[in-house]
């Protein structure tokens, strides 16, 4: 049977996640500055033209790459939210999965757009609002992993930021010291440290 010929929206929509992809795998191996339209478009197999179709300026692909990046973060940190509350994975199991984030091309991406944005208005600016959506979200997927505690939501709240502090502090570390032990003992040090904030599962699972 013929299959139905794709819509322009659907070719359009496919040919932006296909110069996203490259453009991110582009700043993982390149990184931000050596990363432009010309290498992205010959990667991606499109003309410059039909790039700054879809894309006006460096600036915008950038905001954008990194936001395709963070939204992709998010779907799979909500499903492991899901996944800690019906029981399926504990508090060890989610931060390690949150390390494995932080310890990969998730960081060492975005590690990028936060050197260059000290220095650079234009980065920062693309930055900025990408960043603090992607914090409100997680803040959200955090806030689903707590019982409804009245005069608790400010202690959660610090105990977010301190462990994302955590996470990145190691990540930072990771480019240059290669201790695997050192991490994992971190990760152990901390996830005692937060007692019992973070439920092993939901009141049902404990019944």
């Amino acid at each position: 049977m013929q299959q139905p010929r794709r819509t322009q929206a659907e070719r359009s929509f496919t040919t932006q996640q296909k110069i996203l992809s490259v453009t991110l795998e582009s700043l993982l191996q390149k990184g931000l500055r050596d990363t432009s339209t010309v290498d992205v478009a010959l990667a991606a197999g499109v003309s410059r033209g039909a790039l700054l179709h879809h894309y006006p300026s460096k600036q915008l692909l950038l905001q954008e790459a990194l936001r395709h990046l963070l939204n992709r973060e998010i779907e799979e940190v909500s499903q492991m939210a899901v996944a800690i509350r019906q029981g399926k994975m504990d508090v060890d199991g989610f931060l390690k999965e949150m390390w494995a984030r932080f310890s990969g091309p998730l960081f060492m991406i975005t590690m990028e757009f936060v050197t260059a944005a000290r220095t650079d208005p234009a980065i920062k600016e693309a930055l900025v609002p990408v960043a603090l959506d992607y914090n409100r979200q997680l803040d959200e997927i955090w806030e689903t992993l707590f019982a409804d505690t009245e005069g608790m939501r400010s202690t959660r709240r610090i105990a977010l930021n301190a462990t994302l502090c955590l996470l990145r502090g190691m990540g930072t570390q990771s480019v240059w010291r290669e201790d695997p032990q050192l991490f994992a003992d971190m990760l152990d040090f901390w996830k005692t440290s937060l007692g019992k904030l973070l439920p092993q599962g939901t009141a049902e699972d404990e019944r």
